[in-house]
């Protein structure tokens, strides 16, 4: 049962990713005066459709993923509404906008993730763990921390820097009660090998603020594409090999084990896939969209465009090269689950 939850929940993750991918080049290209012929959620046989402004909107059988089919996109067509008459300026923003709008998703992803989890943690407190210093103590949920050994406590990371930075000797803290009267505890903090801290054994009311939950939100893809740009450099500087890449199976043996911790953990993986998605088709590798954009901005630059026929076999190869490392990446994490 968990097996066919996993593949569904990793189905639907990568269904929607994929198709916040083509919605972006969708909205993009409507923008921008190209035709998009067809706009379909999942592959494979087709099961209903709608034409609706030019566009046929699909739905097909295998729920893994879709696609946006603009006019042109595949043939050397310079007719009215083809993605090649349009300017080079507007194609590069058609072909990196499906990458863009996988940013977008991941940083509204991180934001939901804030706004379930919170962004600022209070002086009061939420739970007390049985059995630890707090607890044997006295200390009671709902109780606000006003002063820690006579230092007066502002927000919490006082109550970082004065207990799980401390040597772990006797602090005196101080309440406020629910009904507004002062109480004082004694307690010794214990140390936690986990957390490499003293602790006393307390967690936080924590509120959320909308606005810090988005900007932490965008600075949270930020630091993945940081963290995928060093495993880059450790990949050419030889220091790792093949093993730092994962494909579909892998994903979904990661999502698995997330499902295990609720859903802040499940939509953290589904906004890193949706940043490593975004990242990869932003690179000039060939067949995919930064690469297709680079040719673009070749035209764009010197006003005269590489011949479409070549064009075409330099993707078909760079498919072809990426479709092999795929399946290696992919026989490589069947193995690694088989262990």
């Amino acid at each position: 049962m968990n097996t066919i939850l996993t593949i569904l929940v990793s189905l639907l993750i990568f269904g929607f990713l994929i198709m916040t991918h083509e919605l972006g080049h969708f909205i993009a290209a409507r923008k921008c005066g190209v035709t998009v012929e067809e706009f379909s959620a999942g592959m494979g046989p087709l099961i209903a459709q709608k034409k609706i402004k030019g566009t046929d909107f699909s739905l097909r059988a295998l729920p893994i993923g879709g696609f946006c089919k603009m006019k042109g996109e595949d043939e050397d067509d310079d007719s009215q509404g083809s993605l090649y008459s349009a300017s080079p300026l507007k194609r590069i923003i058609i072909l990196l906008s499906g990458a863009t709008m996988n940013l977008l998703t991941a940083a509204v992803l991180f934001f939901a993730i804030y706004c379930m989890t919170g962004t600022d943690p209070t002086t009061t407190l939420a739970k007390i763990t049985p059995g630890s210093p707090a607890a044997i103590a006295g200390l009671e949920v709902g109780d606000t921390i006003i002063s820690i050994n006579s230092t007066v406590i502002n927000e919490w990371d006082d109550i970082t820097a004065l207990v799980r930075d401390g040597e772990g000797g006797k602090v005196t803290v101080v309440v406020r009660k629910a009904d507004g009267t002062e109480r004082s505890y004694d307690m010794v903090p214990e140390y936690s090998p986990e957390d490499d801290a003293y602790l006393i054994g307390i967690t936080p009311v924590i509120k959320t603020n909308a606005l810090k939950a988005l900007g932490m939100g965008i600075s949270m893809v930020g630091t993945y594409i940081v963290l995928i740009c060093q495993v880059f450099g450790r990949l050419f500087s030889g220091k790792a090999g093949l093993e730092v890449f994962s494909g579909p199976v892998g994903a979904a043996a990661v999502i698995g084990e997330y499902m295990n911790y609720g859903i802040t953990y499940i939509l953290s993986i589904a906004a890193s896939i949706a940043v490593s998605l975004g990242f990869f088709n932003l690179l000039p590798i060939p067949a995919l969209d930064g690469s297709r954009a680079l040719f673009a901005l070749y035209e764009l630059i010197f006003k005269k465009h590489i011949d479409r026929k070549t064009e075409g076999i330099i993707h078909t190869v760079g498919f072809i090269i990426l479709m092999a490392f795929g399946l290696l990446i992919t026989f490589r994490d069947i193995v690694n689950l088989r262990k």
